[in-house]
């Protein structure tokens, strides 16, 4: 499977936040603009979130002691990807 290389950094930057927090990241595939990546939920507390550190977010949250919500981490990814231009239209996340 050919990525682009924009897509490709974003990944790898999202993934090393996530391994911080005890998640992570897979591409899954790319098809007609849609990116599918499986997500791993982080096993750390917000309060304490390199992720939520570093993408500056902080959607869906409303307490420290809970861990990140799924859709924390997917909308910040499809903001990211849409940003950057890649040609993604949407982030679909499967199991």
């Amino acid at each position: 499977m050919e990525v682009d290389e924009s897509i490709n950094e974003i990944l790898i930057r999202f993934r090393r936040s996530l391994k911080e927090d005890g998640g992570d990241i897979e591409l899954v595939g790319i098809e007609d603009g849609v990116l599918k990546v499986r997500i791993t939920r982080t096993t750390v507390t917000v309060t304490f979130s390199k992720f939520l550190r570093d993408y500056k977010t902080r959607e869906g949250i409303s307490c420290g002691r809970c861990g990140i919500p799924m859709s924390t981490i997917f909308a910040a990814l499809e903001l990211e990807l849409k940003q950057k231009n890649s040609g993604i239209k949407k982030v679909e996340v499967v199991k």
